[in-house]
Formats: C-alpha cells, sequence, structure tokens
C-alpha cells in the first residue's frame, strides 16, 4: 500500500495523549548533564578543557563521566523528535515552528547573551585565581626566584620554544640550561613545545630527557597540551602574539605525539589536523565556542527546520508507510547500530575518546550533526509506531544491566587504538550502548513515572532552567572546594546540592511565575487530580 508522506506519522488517541514518563526521562537527562558538569573538575588532567582541576581528582570519575556521556543526550534527542511529532500532529505545522521559536531559540539567544559570557567572565576568574593560588605557594616555599630572579638566558628559553627558535634552544642547553624549568603557571619548555606543536623543539627537549611526568599548575603533563583545542590555542597565541598557524600546530603536535609515544611504548593522542581542515572561514563557524553547553538547543532548531522542510516535501511523494515492526521490535537494532555507527567512527578522531563528539559552533560538525539527527529522527517514527504497551523498553533492567555492566567495558578497553578494525568495532560497539541504554531508560521511566506526579512535573518544568543556568555557578562552586582537604565525594555532592538547591530556589522566586517561566514552559494548567494535597505540592 503506497501513502503521502504525511500519513507516514499517525495521530492515534494514544499517541497524542501525555507521555508523562518520557516528560520525567526528559528531564532526567537534563539534570543529568548537571552531574556531568559537577564531576568534571574531578578528573586528573581536566583543566585542559574545564576552568577547575580538584586537588583530589581521580580517574573514576572520568568513567563515571564517560558513561553518562555515552548515551545522555542521544537519549534526549530521541525523546525530542517524539515531542516534535506528537507536537505536529495535535497543532499543525505552523505551531509547531512558532512553539519551537519561542521554547527553544528565544530562550538559546536571551543564553548566549547572559548566560555565555557569564561563563567566560567565570571561568577566566577562576583560572586567574588558580594561577595565583599556586605561584602564592610557590613563594610560601621559597620557589618565587623562577618568576622573580630567574636569569636572563632562562627568561627568553620560553619565548625562543613557542617561536621554534632551534639554535637558540640548542645553545641553552649547551650551556647547561634547565630542562626541567618550570615558568610561574607552572610550565616546563616541553609544555610550551607541545602546546604551540614545535617539534624540533620537543625533539631537542626529549633528548636532553625533559620530563614527562612534570605538571603545571593546573595538574597537566606536556602530553596532555597536545589535545587542546584549536580555539584555545589561538587565543593564547594571540594573548602572547606568538605566531600560530593552524596546521602547523596541529601537524607538528602529531610529530610530537609519536615522539612521546615511541618513549612511552604506548599510543599517546594529539587532536587530529583532520578534525579542522575544512577552510579557514569554515572552520571558524565549526570550532568557535559559541554555544558551550547551549548547542543541543541550536542542533533542535536545525532538525526542526528540516523537519518541516520534510514534511512539505513528502506531502507530495508517494512513500510507504514504516512498519511498525522495524521500530518496536529487536529487528530495529539490524539498521539502528549499523546507521549510527558510521558517523561515530568518522568522529572518533582523539584515541581515548569515549561517546560522541560536541559540536558548539555556529556550523554543526556533520558527522555529529547526523550522529544525533539518527536519534532524532528515530524519536519521529517512534511516535507514529504508538507503543501503548511500550515495546522498545521491555526487559529493561536486562537491557540497563548488559549495556552498563558488559558494553561499557567493552567500549573502554577498545579505545586509545588507531587500527581500522579496532576503531570499527569501537564503534559499534559505543553506538550500542547509546541505543540499548534509551531503550532502557524508557522502560525503566515508563514503569515507574506514566502517571502524572505534581513534583515530578515541578522538577520537569524547572529542569530546563537549571540546565541552562548551571554552568557559571558550578564551575564557581568547584573553584571554592578545590583545595579543601575533604574526601572527593564529600566534594561532589557539595557541589551538586549547593548548585541545584540555589538554582531551584531562582527558579521558585525569580523564573517560574515570571515572563521568563511562560517563555520556558509555557502557561501552567491545573493538574488533572482533584486531590487537594497534590494541588498545594504543585
Amino acid at each position: 500500500m503506497r501513502t503521502t508522506g504525511t500519513d507516514m506519522i499517525g495521530a492515534s488517541s494514544s499517541a497524542l495523549s501525555r507521555r508523562h514518563d518520557l516528560d520525567a526521562l526528559r528531564a532526567f537527562a537534563m539534570l543529568l548533564g548537571v552531574v556531568l558538569h559537577g564531576i568534571m573538575s574531578f578528573i586528573p588532567g581536566i583543566g585542559v578543557i574545564w576552568a577547575v582541576e580538584d586537588s583530589h581528582a581521580s580517574a573514576w570519575y572520568g568513567v563515571l563521566l564517560s558513561f553518562i556521556h555515552g548515551w545522555r543526550m542521544p537519549l534526549f534527542f530521541l525523546v525530542s523528535g517524539f515531542f516534535t511529532a506528537m507536537l505536529w500532529r495535535k497543532r499543525g505545522l505552523r505551531e509547531l515552528i512558532s512553539h519551537r521559536f519561542k521554547r527553544i531559540f528565544i530562550p538559546m539567544l536571551l543564553a548566549l547573551f547572559t548566560i555565555i559570557p557569564l561563563t567566560w567572565i567565570v571561568s577566566g576568574y577562576v583560572r586567574s585565581q588558580v594561577t595565583t593560588m599556586a605561584a602564592n605557594v610557590a613563594a610560601d616555599r621559597g620557589d618565587a626566584e623562577n618568576a622573580i630572579q630567574t636569569p636572563a638566558s632562562e627568561i627568553k628559553i620560553w619565548g625562543d620554544v613557542a617561536t621554534a627558535d632551534q639554535a637558540a634552544v640548542e645553545k641553552y642547553l649547551s650551556h647547561g640550561g634547565d630542562v626541567q624549568l618550570k615558568d610561574p603557571n607552572g610550565a616546563t619548555p616541553l609544555h610550551v613545545a607541545c602546546f604551540f606543536g614545535r617539534a624540533n623543539i620537543a625533539e631537542l627537549l626529549l633528548k636532553s630527557d625533559a620530563s614527562l611526568v612534570a605538571r603545571n599548575n593546573e595538574g597537566q603533563r606536556p602530553q596532555d597540551l597536545l589535545l587542546v583545542d584549536w580555539e584555545t590555542t589561538a587565543y593564547i597565541a594571540n594573548l602572547f602574539q606568538v605566531p600560530a598557524e593552524r596546521n602547523d600546530v596541529l601537524t607538528g603536535r602529531a610529530k610530537i605525539a609519536a615522539l612521546i609515544s615511541k618513549r612511552l611504548g604506548s599510543e599517546v593522542p594529539s587532536l587530529s589536523v583532520d578534525a579542522v581542515s575544512f577552510g579557514s572561514f569554515i572552520d571558524l563557524l565549526m570550532h568557535f565556542p559559541l554555544f558551550g553547553h547551549l548547542w543541543f538547543l541550536w542542533f533542535l532548531c536545525w532538525y526542526v527546520c528540516v523537519f518541516a522542510l520534510l514534511v512539505k516535501l513528502l506531502q507530495v511523494l508517494p512513500i510507504p508507510r514504516v512498519s511498525p515492526r522495524w521500530i518496536l521490535s529487536a529487528r530495529r537494532f539490524l539498521w539502528l547500530i549499523p546507521l549510527t555507527a558510521v558517523p561515530q567512527f568518522l568522529m572518533a578522531r582523539t584515541p581515548g575518546a569515549f561517546g560522541p563528539d560536541t559540536s558548539i559552533g555556529l556550523l554543526p560538525f556533520p558527522a555529529v550533526f547526523a550522529y544525533y539527527a539518527l536519534f532524532f529522527g528515530f524519536g519521529v517514527l517512534y511516535f507514529d509506531a504508538d507503543d501503548r504497551d511500550v515495546a522498545v523498553g521491555r526487559s529493561f533492567w536486562w537491557m540497563l544491566t548488559f549495556a552498563a555492566l558488559l558494553l561499557f567495558p567493552l567500549g573502554l578497553s577498545l579505545q586509545g587504538s588507531t587500527a581500522a578494525i579496532t576503531r570499527i568495532a569501537s564503534s559499534i560497539v559505543q553506538v550500542s550502548l547509546a541505543w540499548i541504554m534509551s531503550f532502557g531508560m524508557i522502560g525503566l521511566f515508563h514503569r515507574h513515572f506514566q502517571a502524572h506526579n505534581s513534583w515530578l512535573r515541578y522538577l520537569s518544568d524547572s529542569a530546563y532552567w537549571l540546565y541552562l543556568a548551571h554552568i557559571p555557578l558550578i564551575i564557581y562552586i568547584q573553584y571554592l572546594v578545590r583545595d579543601l582537604p575533604l574526601l572527593s565525594g564529600i566534594k561532589v555532592t557539595i557541589v551538586f546540592v549547593a548548585t541545584t538547591s540555589m538554582l531551584l530556589l531562582s527558579y521558585h522566586f525569580l523564573v517560574r511565575n515570571t515572563w521568563l517561566g511562560v517563555l520556558l514552559n509555557g502557561r501552567r494548567h491545573a493538574p488533572p487530580s482533584s486531590n487537594r494535597e497534590e494541588r498545594m505540592a504543585v
């Protein structure tokens, strides 16, 4: 039977009814983002990309972050696709676009001019305070001579390394210059060479037994700086007026990674040249960190536009309706996993990275865009399938256990290899984790949260605000607890409880019953229950 494209999505009464479980699941995915960012400062070496690195860092937090990151946003986009299709069927295309413009685009635009600049300000302040604190500690120990009484030759060496003046560096080393010398920020010459991709200088320093375990004031080893993104590199280079061409820097880093790998006997990653070789202007659009943690809102804007165009196009095209069996039964894995593994493979640029990349520029990375589009698109088709019994979430405990205890450890074990066959296997395992965890969470939330619940509705409404506003606050609180002599678990709890408490208070008194609350969540209606206590709870 042939149908028009718009018939591909049904509109049964059950499908159009409120899915409180998916509402709660979408909010849970956003709140997990607060947890994820809350533990970031407790990961060793995170100072390369995050403003704070805690004094009690542990690699286990990196494992937890990888697990959450592996499925959280795929699940979010799946649910978003479901609600996009539902809203279209209930109100039509015009209302869908209007709704998404008010609920997504305008809040994103407002946050771009408020939350994002505040994040930059807080991050800059925290970084400067951490550096100042480290310098003061060094002075108290009597180590300030590196910053105050450094001989002229040692002052000059930093510029010579940064500008790749090989003759000057050779002269410095031949005259007994200290290869382990540290600047006020705790960086050795090898740190600087790695950061700016000066392969010839790094080779000289390594031959002179430069340390690979020396850490700067942010806790970073020289090889950790090989992964600093190009935007940060360009900013620092411009700040210190160091000439730096993108391809030269990244090619140099790759050579340094090979040198260090040979010395250590294990693979050392570096930022790939291919990741940013799209041309100057396109590169700027893709890599300038404009959206920060708001990138998912920008992706949703793109997906809604593409969805609207496809709806118009499919109105005139005879497209066979997708059988629910390919959506609800185990058959779905036969096409979902291979399709999703392709973009996952294409964006697996950095050995050791787990899960999908993040694209925070004005122009999305094609592989990342395609990856999340598959989850969003499946959400649209899932609405059409009218899954009254939530077949995709059957045996959810088995799925969650299988994904967490088998797929995730297997995925971690496959990381770090550049061999094509291993990368293919790794991509398959990673996307399998994303899909199975997503379906398992759908089943779990349907089992426990399918009925309307006032306090859960309140948390669902507040989750949007909490996620939008949490980054500046969480960074500052991480900074406040950074050097406290407490167990990391206690400090993580302090960070999370303090952040969510303050943001919930701000939501209740400053957002919920104001124009901002209407903008984020729409006008609130009385709950369906006539229970007086439940209404009072709301």
